[in-house]
């Protein structure tokens, strides 16, 4: 969120005209503004109190939510709402500071939206299959695939699937009266309310189209398939993936409680090297964060290691990056000395 931004919400709400969505954006990045003279002189220190409890609650509000306490919904009415997102969301790489915290096991909620002005979202499914959903677009799956004979997601939108193989248990992706069916693979699925066509687009692996009953094709990796949703037609061909799934890496991503380790196959990805790590509770930890899309290797690794007391060495020869503690790295230094 850019400052501008952040004062025309400002101006909406001491008018009593922003959304509940809006209301909560304020509350997450106002510490990133707080220090602003324009900022800080259109609010009474009530209100500038006020507002930095509503990110006390938050942060607390979000530990709860991980070690068992039910999540609790309540509606913004004054400057002392309380809001049940999850913790202050601050942008690294120039944008803000990363919240971090430890936690053993995560459950995702029910369904995941992205909307304007938030960027494309990167997510996990409860079977650790990874997933960049585009903004303005949604997503809805159970908490968890345990017990259930297939994995199934219901997609409005645009989304890129990098789905975690499972020969007993098909992915389902639902798009209307579309379904691609995967057992584990890379692909995009393009199924905007208002299109005329739904498009699916596989980059690894292979997927099957149908339309109810009907099979449309089986696609390999550089195929699509389009179908028409006014003339229930379909079309396969061959073309260059890479052109229909650069929307992935091209937007700034925002991304939604995530380890350390589902972050660095990311950033493996867009900057084409090897992430290890020599300590599990470093590849463990959670965080959320917004990644600008003009940031480099370098300026995400540091952010994200900072707030990890981690830093990393990185063989361009072998374009292998290893992710180490400090306390580890110190002792390695001190060692050699």
């Amino acid at each position: 969120m850019d400052k501008q931004y952040f004062l025309e919400l400002l101006h909406k709400y001491l008018n009593n005209e922003a959304t509940d969505e809006e209301q909560q954006f304020l509350v997450k990045y106002y510490e990133l503004f707080s220090a602003e003279p324009d900022i800080v002189s259109l609010l009474s220190d009530e209100q500038k109190k006020e507002i930095r409890e509503e990110i006390n609650a938050s942060i607390w509000e979000n530990i709860d939510k991980h070690t068992g306490v039910d999540k609790k919904i309540i509606r913004l009415k004054t400057w002392g709402r309380k809001i049940a997102s999850a913790a202050a969301i601050i942008g690294v790489c120039g944008i803000g500071y990363l919240f971090l915290h430890n936690k053993s096991v995560v459950k995702p909620p029910q369904s995941y939206s992205a909307h304007r002005p938030k960027p494309n979202l990167f997510l996990v499914l409860p079977d650790g299959s990874r997933v960049i959903l585009s903004y303005g677009s949604k997503l809805s799956y159970a908490s968890s695939f345990d017990g259930l004979t297939k994995r199934e997601v219901y997609l409005t939108g645009e989304a890129f699937f990098d789905i975690k193989h499972n020969n007993l248990k098909p992915f389902v992706v639902h798009t209307g009266k579309i379904k691609t069916i995967v057992l584990g693979t890379a692909f995009d699925v393009k199924a905007v309310p208002g299109d005329k066509t739904i498009t699916v687009t596989v980059t690894r692996g292979k997927v099957k189209v149908s339309n109810n009953n009907k099979l449309l094709g089986i696609i390999v990796p550089n195929q699509q398939i389009t179908f028409d949703r006014q003339k229930s037609i379909s079309m396969q061909t061959n073309i260059n993936a890479k052109n229909y799934t650069i929307w992935t890496a091209k937007d700034d991503l925002y991304f939604e409680d995530v380890t350390f380790g589902e972050a660095a196959k990311v950033l493996e990805d867009r900057f084409k090297v090897k992430i290890l790590f020599t300590d599990q509770l470093v590849r463990s930890k959670h965080f959320t964060s917004t990644f600008n899309k003009s940031a480099n290797l370098d300026q995400a690794l540091k952010s994200i290691c900072e707030f990890n007391d981690a830093t990393y060495s990185y063989d361009k020869a072998k374009t292998t990056i290893t992710i180490t503690t400090k306390s580890q790295a110190n002792s390695t230094k001190s060692q050699t000395n």
